[in-house]
């Protein structure tokens, strides 16, 4: 139990009853619209101390809920309880937390006080989160099987270019419905573990120009020398996923000139892959694989989160080799089947 200037008055019963409380638990003066007392659950879900509490008031943990305050603690006084379900706390590193608060006029050695118990909704938010997006996943894969049955016909056209383009669609369509089955069977934003075959680099090429899109193509240009003889040994879809998102980063970047360089090194397979953009910034590359938050502006983000996590998914890794004016270098190493990555040694450069 932790109580500011009132502890003398409150009994040891109510304290510990206080502190046993498994939500934060906040208590306040409705005379000086201070905080006079707190858990430690809500000590450390906000990041302040007793002491730095005691000097703060509702405002400052809810300051964009003022107009709604300024009536808080005269509704409590009036009515004996106050609710709210969709608040945000403002942490002490400045971090704003969903939360619903109750709040109940209590006596503590004949004196009134507000007790407001602070319930943390970030689980809550993330689980209706993640019921949206597996609805959202259910009516989107519906859509893209209509969207197959169409391709389905194209490739039955007279024009042998749409005949492969309805290919390039269907295969594209087909991924997608992939991502989205495994999205609904597994529940989680965890990737599925590769589905490995044999295939060469030149396979990815054709799909890869078709998935830059006509309008970045007429403003840039891909290049995949020796791409016959670059075998892989790994999930089709992921490696496709993993250089869509270097390429498409690359082209938003600046870029007007990408070139994949495939290699074969002691059973694993190794992408580099040029452009001539502008370079990272140098405090993107301290976070260069971490998804930022939304919101943040365009650059580096979560293309390059989910292409480092899907070649961790097949025990090979993704790095940055080098980057500047001239332009940067992403390297992506894939082991072949039954090899250890670790124990194969330094990748050469």
């Amino acid at each position: 139990m932790i109580l500011i200037e009132s502890q003398s008055l409150a009994s040891e019963s109510v304290c510990q009853i206080f502190e046993e409380l498994y939500d934060p638990a906040l208590l306040i003066d409705p005379d000086t619209g201070t905080f006079v007392g707190a858990n430690n659950a809500a000590c450390e879900f906000l990041g302040y101390s007793a002491e730095e509490l005691a000097n703060l008031s509702p405002a400052d943990i809810h300051p964009h809920e003022i107009p709604r305050l300024d009536a808080f603690i005269f509704s409590v006084q009036q009515q004996g309880r106050w609710i709210a379900d969709d608040l945000s706390c403002r942490t002490k590193r400045g971090g704003l937390l969903p939360a619903q608060l109750r709040a109940t006029l209590v006596r503590i050695a004949d004196r009134p006080y507000v007790l407001a118990i602070v319930h943390d909704r970030r689980d809550a938010e993330l689980a209706e989160l993640g019921r949206s997006i597996r609805k959202l996943t259910h009516d989107l894969r519906n859509t893209m099987v209509s969207s197959r049955l169409m391709s389905d016909r194209l490739r039955r056209h007279k024009d042998p270019l749409v005949r492969q383009s309805a290919e390039l669609i269907a295969r594209s369509v087909d991924r997608a419905v992939r991502m989205c089955q495994q999205t609904l069977e597994v529940g989680s934003a965890r990737e599925a573990q590769p589905r490995r075959e044999r295939f060469t680099l030149a396979d990815l090429t054709t799909e890869l120009n078709a998935a830059i899109g006509p309008g970045e193509v007429a403003r840039a240009q891909l290049e995949v020398p020796h791409a016959d003889s670059i075998e892989l040994d790994a999930d089709f879809d992921q490696v496709f996923r993993i250089l869509t998102n270097l390429i498409r980063n690359a082209l938003a970047a600046g870029s007007r000139f990408v070139r994949l360089m495939g290699s074969m090194q002691d059973g694993r397979t190794v992408i580099d892959c040029h452009d001539d953009g502008p370079g990272v910034p140098e405090e993107i590359q301290r976070r260069l694989f971490v998804e930022k938050p939304a919101g943040k502006g365009v650059g580096a983000g979560l293309g390059l989160a989910i292409a480092w996590e899907l070649a961790r998914n097949h025990g090979g890794d993704l790095t940055l080799v080098e980057t500047g004016p001239a332009g940067t270098v992403f390297r992506l190493v894939l082991p072949h089947r039954g090899v250890d990555l670790a124990a194969a040694g330094p990748t050469p450069s």
